[in-house]
């Protein structure tokens, strides 16, 4: 596997990958997340569940301010990629796109949540689902992004990641199961390609040998 962070090691092989069904999956998947994150953050700014019933969908009341910006941002994360898809020119342009605007959804989900460590999986969940892009790096550009979520805001605004608010060793305690899960799909990722890249060089050997047969046949006729 050459290191190259900056082209689309895929250009060429999108249809083979599927990536034009891919792409509106994903941004299927941008909506399904806003409207999780909006019947949170209605339940718990509106009902207030996490008063009689807290539980890690609710570990704190959220303030209606709160709830707002979370909707607006919510809101952005999906427009765009709707908006955008299909029109960048390099597609791995387009991959990075959407692995941030996941972050954030992942992110929004701890947020809304109060914090709570079960929400965290959101951030596993949206690393698994940009491995079907076959692009290894997508994970890499996502720890950093969860690297800097929990890092930012574990001295800045613990409560918003940890109901147990700050603590130094969480950081390296979350960082650890991010970092193997990205290892894992870093291989996944490297063998769905070098797999598309054979099945697509099979592929043009046999259009080649066709040729050759139908070159013969007309030279015999």
């Amino acid at each position: 596997m050459r290191l190259d962070i900056t082209s689309d090691i895929n250009r060429g092989y999108e249809a083979a990958l599927n990536y034009p069904r891919t792409d509106k999956l994903v941004v299927f998947i941008h909506w399904f997340s806003f409207a999780v994150v909006a019947i949170l953050a209605f339940t718990n700014s509106v009902f207030k569940i996490a008063i009689n019933y807290p539980s890690p969908f609710s570990w704190r009341v959220i303030s209606f301010q709160e709830a707002l910006w979370t909707l607006i941002i919510g809101l952005f994360a999906a427009l765009l990629p709707t908006l955008l898809v299909g029109k960048f020119s390099n597609h791995y342009y387009w991959r990075l796109f959407i692995s941030f605007t996941l972050s954030v959804f992942a992110y929004l989900a701890v947020f809304i949540s109060g914090g709570s460590i079960e929400m965290h999986f959101m951030f596993f969940g949206m690393i698994a689902l940009v491995a079907i892009y076959a692009d290894w790096r997508l994970g890499w550009f996502m720890f950093v992004l969860v690297g800097l979520h929990h890092g930012i805001l574990n001295y800045l605004a613990p409560t918003w990641v940890y109901f147990y608010g700050r603590n130094d060793f969480s950081i390296f305690a979350h960082a650890f199961p991010v970092i193997i899960e990205v290892i894992f799909t870093t291989i996944l990722c490297v063998i769905h390609r070098t797999t598309t890249e054979q099945v697509q060089q099979i592929r043009a050997d046999f259009q080649e040998i066709n040729k050759q047969i139908e070159l013969e046949k007309k030279h015999n006729h």
